[in-house]
């Protein structure tokens, strides 16, 4: 491990200069053009005052940035996505947003390879929460870099000298500790850009020649995954394969075993809790999830999955967490599935009642309820009261026209994938006798459609 952490520090400390930090379409970068990187930018932010928020699709510029603020001492701020709506809520949050574009290098003298800075670092990751709004979930760099160990502790014999390839943003925990900092932490070199097909991920393996990969994805793209056969020719180069950020079926592990594939890795944890369990359904295997190392679990009184976890930031008092479970023995336990109204599209993690209240905020809109649906796809259905002028529109241009307005609409807060597609208009929602409207009255309604 090229990190070593004291009582207030971390610290990462490379050999060589010419040492591979990532590939770029090919191109290998070294750590020293990495490390003069996070110099200018470091010192571009020294000129900065305030938090900085930082939302970079490019894997290279957003670990340059990230490192940068670090060095410089600015609390990070982590937003899901960079929709205007969104950046807009968050705009109370921080003083300047970290520009698209690195700042020009300065002096041409070899850096220093060692990069510092505090344990207790700051940064803020907003998700969606129950509450409708953005949720802030503070982390301090102590709580991942105790993460990273363990990761590399419970993985490393496997994975040996594997360089990365990722279908996953860096821009949630999931992707910034499997595709940042646990790489660079062990010197694992990172395979760019992301793997966005199933045909690259092919011929990826296909040209490894002598090389061996290990892929971070995520259900969504496992699931897409229809060249496992040609994927069987390559396992070689195919060392391991983690899935995060939502419920993998069970169609997904036992097709890599037809095709002779070791079963991808399941991580099951969130962004408040950070990593808890882990699990690889090879044939013969349990299903139940196995504690990382320092997680102690139990469960409440409604069998609602209780922690104690080094990663948070009061590790010995209880967090509940908001899934059911069913303990097995010896720490392990059975995922049975959410308990809130924070539900996941595509691995993309989305507040119901958040939903709710920005489509509620258009002048066409009186009420609206925002419902899970199962078939043919797991989907967001959204089931609307329009107002008078919503209804003189909806006669005038049509259930179509109508649609593509509030999906444009909502796309100004949310991501496209996670937008609802399906749309019902009624002149009253469901309520039920205890006036209450449930997800199962308004599937109901969606049922109709068939």
């Amino acid at each position: 491990m090229l990190l070593k952490t004291s009582t207030e520090q971390w610290e990462l400390q490379w050999r060589r200069p010419d040492a591979k930090l990532a590939s770029i379409n090919g191109k290998p970068i070294s750590v020293s053009t990495w490390l003069q990187d996070v110099a200018a930018a470091t010192h571009w932010l020294n000129e900065q005052k305030g938090d900085a928020l930082l939302y970079q699709r490019d894997w290279y510029r957003f670990s340059v940035w990230f490192f940068a603020l670090l060095e410089s001492k600015k609390r990070i701020i982590l937003p899901a996505n960079d929709k205007p709506a969104t950046l807009s809520e968050l705009s109370s949050q921080y003083a300047f947003r970290v520009p698209e574009e690195l700042p020009s290098k300065g002096r041409s003298d070899a850096p220093s390879l060692i990069l510092k800075s505090d344990l207790d670092s700051p940064l803020t990751f907003f998700t969606s929460g129950s509450s409708g709004k953005p949720k802030a979930v503070e982390k301090t760099l102590r709580q991942l870099w105790l993460e990273v160990e363990t990761l590399e502790r419970t993985f490393a014999d496997k994975l040996g000298q594997t360089d990365i390839l990722a279908t996953v943003t860096h821009q949630h925990i999931y992707g910034l500790l499997f595709t940042v900092l646990w790489p660079l932490a062990a010197g694992r070199s990172v395979t760019l850009p992301l793997v966005d097909y199933p045909e690259q991920l092919q011929q990826l393996l296909a040209k490894a020649d002598g090389r061996r990969y290990a892929l971070v994805s995520s259900p969504a793209h496992l699931q897409r995954l229809d060249n496992l056969p040609q994927l069987s020719q390559h396992k070689n180069a195919l060392t391991m394969v983690f899935s995060s950020g939502g419920p993998l079926p069970g169609s997904v592990p036992n097709n890599f075993a037809d095709n002779e594939l070791q079963a991808p890795i399941e991580v099951y944890g969130s962004t408040e809790t950070g990593g808890i369990a882990w699990r690889q359904r090879n044939p013969g295997a349990s299903d139940s999830f196995k504690p990382l190392a320092g997680i102690e679990v139990s469960c409440d009184n409604n069998d609602i999955l209780v922690i104690q976890s080094p990663y948070l930031k009061e590790p010995q008092r209880p967090y509940t967490t908001e899934d059911k479970v069913q303990l097995q023995g010896q720490g392990c336990f059975l995922l049975l599935g959410r308990q809130d109204r924070v539900t996941k599209i595509a691995e993309k993690r989305v507040s119901l009642n958040e939903v709710e209240q920005f489509i509620q905020q258009h002048e066409w809109v009186e009420s609206a309820k925002a419902c899970v649906l199962h078939s043919p796809r797991v989907e967001l259905g959204l089931v609307l009261v329009l107002n008078s002028a919503g209804n003189a529109e909806l006669n005038a241009q049509g259930r179509f026209k109508v649609r593509q307005e509030l999906r444009h609409h909502l796309q100004q807060r949310f991501e496209k994938v996670v937008v609802p597609k399906r749309f019902r208009y009624v002149a009253q929602l469901p309520y039920n006798g205890a006036g209450k409207v449930t997800q199962a009255d308004l599937q109901a309604l969606f049922e109709e459609e068939k």
